[in-house]
C-alpha cells in the first residue's frame, strides 16, 4: 500500500509525502500492538505532535469500548480474512475526547513482518459504542438467568444479526441514496414483516431555517395488497409535525395501537391519514444527519395491534445508524465530487489561461523582432539571426553572404510627397524584396531608416549577387514614382555585397563592414546599382566595376 521502512525512524523518512497529507487518516500497526506508523492527518486529528506516537501501543488512542472492539473484532478479522471494510469505532485524542471513525484495513507483508494498516475516516456523529458493548453484555447476563428466554432471545437476536448483516451490506454496496433507501425498505420490511416500511425526509419552511415544517416519504416498501402513500400522492404527509410534537418523550416512538392512545393523541388530519391508509400499529425511529433530525424510519403493521419487540427496536435503530452514516457519505461524496469538479473546472481553466499566455508571449516575442512599419524583421532580430547563422556556418566552414541596400534620394521624396507616402514606399518595398528571399533560412530586415538587410547562408557570391538582381527588378517593377530622384524618375536602390565564409578568428561585423564599403561605393558611383565587395580592388583605392540594376 505505501513504502514504510522496518521502524518508525525509517518509515517517517520513506513514506510518499501525498499520504502524509491525504486528507484521511493512515495508521500501520504491527500483530504485537505497536503503532508502526501515523500519517501527519491522523496526528492533527488526535492532537499529537508528528512522530511522537510512532512505537506506542495502539491502545493509547483507543478508549476502552474501542480496545475490545479492535481485540474481539478488528485485529481477528484481519488475521482471517487479511482485509476488512467499513469497521466502524473511536480513537481517543491526546485531550482524551472519543472520535468516531469509520476505518478500511489490509494486513500485508512488509520488510518481512506483517503489518495491519488502515485508512481512517472521521465521523462528525458520534456513535456509543461504549453504551452497545454494555447493552449487549447486560442482555447476555440477564439471558444467563432465564434459559428459555435466552435462546429465544439469542435466537431473536442471531436472526436480526443477519438482517442487519444483509442489509448493512447492501447498504453499502451503493452511494445511491435512492437505491440505498429502496433496499433498506424492503430488506426491513421483510425482516420485521411489517405492512408498509417508508423512508420520511423532513423539509425545512425556507433556508436558514432551524425547524423542519414537512415533509413525506422519499423511499416506501410495502405488503402487496396495501397502499402506499407515496403512490396516492399525498400533499401533506401531517405525521412530521405530529413526531416533533411527542419527540420529547424519546428518540424512539413505538406505539403498539394507534386507537388506545392514552396520552398525546395525533391532530385529527393524522389521524385521517392513518385511516385512509389502514395504520393499526407504529414504529418511527429517527434518522440523523450529525447533530440534526434528518428524518424517520417509519414502520406501519396494518393488520391489528403489534407489540414491538426490544430486538425489533434495536434492529431498526441499527438500521438507522448505518443509513445515518451513508447519508454522511453520501453528502461526503457529493461534495468530494463538488470539489473535483471546481477543480477540474479551474484546471482547465488554467490550462486556458497558460495557453492564452504562450499565444501572448509568442505575439510579445514575434512583435519585439517585427518592425511595425514594414512588417519584416528588425535591427535586433538581424542582429540575433547574423551572430546565429556565422556561429553556424563557422562549424560547416560554409559561406555567408549579406547584402546592404538603401533606397536612393529617399530624404528627397519624403520632402516632396511627405512622410506618410514615403512610409507607405518602405512598406512596399519592403514586401517587393520580401517576395525575392524566399528561402525559410534568408532573412530580410529592416537595417536602418531607409536601409535595409538580406542575411543568405550557405550562399556564394554569385548566389547572392542573383539575389541582388532580382531584388532590383522587384523594385522596378512597383515603378514607384519619384520625381526628386536624380538618377530616375521611379524609386531606385543602390546595394552593396560582401560574401565570407565564418571562421573563430572573424565576427559577424567584417562581413557587415565589407557590405557598408560596397553600399557606400554604389553611391559614390552614381547610385542605382549593386557593388560587390573585393578585397583586393578595394584595398587597391581603385573603384570596382558596378552591376547595372539588373541582369
Amino acid at each position: 500500500m505505501v513504502n514504510l521502512g522496518s521502524n518508525p525512524t525509517s518509515a517517517s523518512q520513506n513514506v510518499d509525502p501525498m499520504l502524509e497529507q491525504a486528507p484521511c487518516g493512515f495508521l500501520s500497526v504491527r500483530d504485537d500492538g505497536i503503532i508502526e506508523y501515523v500519517n501527519g492527518t491522523l496526528c492533527q486529528l488526535l492532537g499529537w505532535e508528528p512522530g511522537t506516537l510512532h512505537g506506542q501501543n495502539v491502545i493509547a488512542i483507543l478508549p476502552m469500548a474501542s480496545r475490545i472492539f479492535y481485540q474481539t473484532h478488528v485485529f481477528p478479522m484481519l488475521r482471517m480474512q487479511e482485509s476488512a471494510s467499513e469497521l466502524y469505532f473511536s480513537l481517543r485524542s491526546r485531550s482524551g475526547q472519543d472520535i468516531p471513525i469509520l476505518a478500511n484495513g489490509v494486513r500485508q507483508q512488509r520488510h518481512g513482518e506483517l503489518i495491519n494498516d488502515y485508512v481512517v475516516i472521521p465521523i462528525r456523529q458520534r456513535m456509543q459504542y461504549e453504551d452497545q458493548i454494555l447493552r449487549a453484555k447486560r442482555m447476555a447476563e440477564a439471558a444467563i438467568g432465564a434459559q428459555k428466554q435466552a435462546e429465544a432471545t439469542l435466537k431473536q437476536q442471531y436472526e436480526r444479526a443477519v438482517a442487519l448483516g444483509q442489509i448493512t451490506q447492501h447498504i453499502r454496496e451503493s452511494l445511491d441514496l435512492p437505491q440505498i433507501f429502496a433496499v433498506a425498505a424492503q430488506e426491513t420490511r421483510q425482516g420485521l414483516g411489517a405492512d408498509r416500511v417508508g423512508i420520511f425526509r423532513f423539509t425545512q419552511a425556507n433556508e436558514g431555517a432551524d425547524e423542519a415544517v414537512g415533509g413525506g416519504f422519499v423511499s416506501e416498501a410495502v405488503t402487496p395488497g396495501v397502499d402506499a402513500v407515496m403512490a396516492a400522492q399525498v400533499p401533506h404527509h401531517g405525521f412530521g409535525d405530529h413526531y416533533r410534537s411527542i419527540r420529547a418523550r424519546g428518540g424512539t416512538l413505538a406505539i403498539r395501537d394507534l386507537h388506545d392512545l392514552d396520552e398525546m393523541p395525533p391532530p385529527a388530519e393524522v389521524t385521517q391519514l392513518f385511516s385512509q391508509f389502514q395504520v393499526q400499529a407504529t414504529l418511527v425511529v429517527p434518522l440523523h444527519k450529525g447533530p440534526e433530525l434528518w428524518g424517520l424510519i417509519v414502520i406501519h403493521h396494518c393488520q391489528g395491534p403489534r407489540y414491538w419487540q426490544g430486538v425489533e427496536v434495536e434492529l431498526v435503530e441499527d438500521i438507522a445508524v448505518q443509513l445515518a452514516i451513508a447519508i454522511q457519505q453520501a453528502d461526503l461524496v457529493k461534495q468530494l465530487q463538488v470539489e473535483l469538479l471546481e477543480r477540474q473546472r479551474a484546471e482547465a481553466r488554467l490550462t486556458e489561461i497558460n495557453r492564452e499566455l504562450q499565444h501572448a508571449t509568442g505575439l510579445l516575442e514575434q512583435l519585439a523582432h517585427i518592425d511595425p512599419l514594414t512588417q519584416i524583421a528588425n535591427r535586433r532580430r538581424f542582429s540575433d539571426r547574423l551572430d546565429e547563422e556565422w556561429n553556424r556556418l563557422s562549424r560547416d566552414r560554409l559561406p555567408l553572404s549579406l547584402l546592404l541596400f538603401d533606397l536612393d534620394y529617399f530624404k528627397q521624396y519624403n520632402d516632396t510627397y511627405g512622410h506618410q507616402l514615403g512610409d507607405d514606399c518602405l512598406y512596399t518595398i519592403a514586401q517587393a524584396a520580401q517576395g525575392v528571399v524566399g528561402r525559410p533560412t534568408d532573412l530580410l530586415a529592416r537595417y536602418g531608416g531607409e536601409e535595409f538587410a538580406v542575411i543568405l547562408p550557405n550562399t556564394h557570391r554569385q548566389g547572392a549577387i542573383a539575389v541582388a538582381q532580382h531584388i532590383h527588378q522587384a523594385i522596378a517593377a512597383r515603378a514607384i514614382l519619384h520625381r526628386a530622384s536624380a538618377v530616375s524618375n521611379q524609386v531606385t536602390l543602390s546595394l552593396g555585397l560582401s560574401t565570407l565564409t565564418p571562421s573563430r578568428e572573424l565576427t559577424s561585423t567584417v562581413l557587415i563592414q565589407q557590405a557598408d564599403q560596397a553600399l557606400y561605393r554604389a553611391k559614390q558611383q552614381g547610385r542605382n546599382r549593386t557593388v560587390v565587395f573585393d578585397p583586393a580592388v578595394f584595398d587597391s583605392g581603385y573603384d570596382p566595376d558596378p552591376l547595372p540594376p539588373a541582369l
